[in-house]
């Protein structure tokens, strides 16, 4: 049976990726852990492993071309398969989804604005959250901490080993700091968006922010932090990834470059 693959959400603050370059094309023999191409993230460029094994039936975003997380990215199956139903329900599913979407942000939209300063994100303080490494991802296992709370993280440091529903990956901080909470401990289980941990200036409490997030209000962002929003509204930070078994998953050009040195 055909597979439906979506445009990954590889980040927490990604709402759209670009496809840089297909490395495969329609008619091409796929197997499990073949890279299908480089999307270009808010964050990073990284290599798009495929789950699934079969035929390239059809290529949904072009090279160059932008398109927002959930659409129909490409699909697999068996060579010469009908996959007409398959175009036509991704497409109503993608309008239902936006409208889902937006009906979600604007319910949610009035208990965010009604939060007392007293529970905003301290300036500089990034919140980490369980990222969803995989589009059938629902939960993460962090299999190894390579912080620990106190430790100073620069930008591109692995923080853990996460093990997903697909394999264990490394994960790369995209934030500098200090390691100031971690949520989810060696050996449990996290679902998708739940705080992993807080990096931040030392000595920044966060317990308000932890207790939000336990509440589950996300809280704001303070005013001096709002211009740098994009970094400072809690953030995922995507791995990007090389693998700690027998896959080769998502790795960016910084994880490149450090393993090279």
């Amino acid at each position: 049976m055909a597979e439906i693959i979506t445009m990954p959400l590889l980040s927490d603050t990604m709402t759209e990726g670009v496809v840089a370059t297909w490395l495969k094309k329609v008619g091409d023999t796929i197997k499990e852990g073949d890279i299908l191409a480089e999307i270009e993230t808010d964050k990073a460029t990284m290599e798009f492993e495929s789950f699934h094994s079969g035929t390239l039936l059809y290529i949904g975003i072009q090279e160059g071309e932008t398109a927002p997380v959930d659409s129909l990215l490409a699909i697999i199956g068996k060579a010469g398969e009908d996959i007409s139903s398959l175009l036509n329900s991704s497409g109503s599913n993608d309008i239902s989804s936006s409208k889902e979407e937006t009906v979600k942000k604007e319910e949610t939209a009035e208990p965010k604005t009604s939060e007392t300063p007293s529970q905003s994100i301290p300036a500089g303080v990034k919140v980490v959250t369980m990222p969803r490494l995989s589009d059938t991802m629902t939960d993460g296992t962090v299999a190894t901490w390579l912080k620990k709370v106190g430790d100073t993280v620069t930008e591109g440091e692995i923080l853990a080993e996460i093990e997903t529903d697909k394999a264990t990956m490394e994960f790369e901080s995209f934030n500098s700091g200090t390691l100031l909470y971690i949520g989810v401990h060696e050996g449990e289980t996290a679902p998708v968006d739940s705080i992993l941990a807080i990096l931040g200036p030392a000595g920044t409490n966060v317990e308000h922010v932890i207790e939000a997030f336990k509440k589950g209000v996300v809280p704001q962002t303070t005013t001096e932090s709002n211009h740098d929003s994009a970094s400072t509204v809690t953030e995922t930070e995507k791995s990007s990834n090389t693998t700690t078994n027998q896959d080769r998953i998502f790795a960016s050009p910084l994880a490149k470059k450090l393993a090279k040195e």
